[in-house]
């Protein structure tokens, strides 16, 4: 993979080449649910194509102000008969002036499920949601918005809160396979790195899994791949630390 793309997307900016989007885009995110009644028009076919390509995916729910707990639970109840092996986690979107104490207890009720989660609010609102930040659990990333000039490119001049794990940092870029005017985002290497948000948390990381390959415990050859891809590994990436491990 060459560069890569990080983007967040819903029915408004939903994805037209499915093998480009593959190629480019290590894992997805998209929106799931608005309120209580509220379901993205592209959840299902977002949730199927990411499932059948074996795309790591998060699914994130816009919080309208008063009942987040609420707004959390329908998001787990909508999408948890359709998320399949390469769900990572839910998200919760936190712009829309929400009391820190309701976003509290809608992240402890996700918090409390076998999957990963993620945090998200503006860079503007960081004191608001400065002691949920620091209370979250250990397999909650912190993501934050923060554009500066907005152009599409990343710049250093507008730097998002130390600690911050994802970074949005416009929401007008370009995606292969997707498009224009899109939200696109950074890991920045303070914490969480890639290959955690792509690992589900019932999953062993790539790393873990090739040294039980160096041990012998998936085979070998064409059995080994066969192994691998059938309980949801990328057996390329996983044979490529073998190889590294092994210098």
């Amino acid at each position: 993979m060459s560069k890569k793309y990080y983007p967040d997307i819903s029915h408004y900016e939903p994805v037209r080449n499915w093998n480009e989007v593959k190629e480019k885009c290590p894992f997805l995110i998209s929106k799931a649910t608005e309120g209580t009644n509220y379901v993205d028009s592209t959840l299902k076919s977002f949730i199927k194509n990411c499932e059948d390509r074996k795309i790591p995916y998060w699914l994130y729910a816009y919080l309208d102000k008063g009942s987040e707990l609420a707004q959390a639970k329908f998001l787990v109840r909508t999408c948890k008969k359709l998320v399949g092996k390469y769900f990572v986690g839910y998200v919760l979107d936190v712009e829309a002036g929400n009391e820190a104490g309701n976003v509290r207890d809608a992240l402890k009720y996700l918090e409390g499920l076998k999957y990963k989660v993620m945090l998200y609010h503006m860079y503007a609102d960081y004191a608001s949601y400065k002691t949920v930040v620091a209370g979250r659990g250990k397999n909650t990333a912190w993501w934050e918005a923060r554009y500066g000039r907005n152009d599409g490119v990343y710049s250093a001049k507008y730097p998002c809160h130390r600690g911050v794990e994802l970074h949005q940092f416009t929401d007008a870029g370009t995606c292969p396979g997707i498009g224009k005017s899109l939200d696109l985002n950074r890991i920045t290497g303070q914490g969480k790195n890639e290959e955690w948000f792509m690992t589900p948390s019932d999953m062993k990381s790539n790393t873990a899994i090739a040294k039980e390959v160096i041990a012998g415990k998936w085979s070998n050859g064409i059995e080994r791949k066969r192994r691998l891809e059938a309980a949801g590994y990328n057996y390329a990436a996983i044979q490529k630390i073998v190889n590294k491990l092994l210098e």
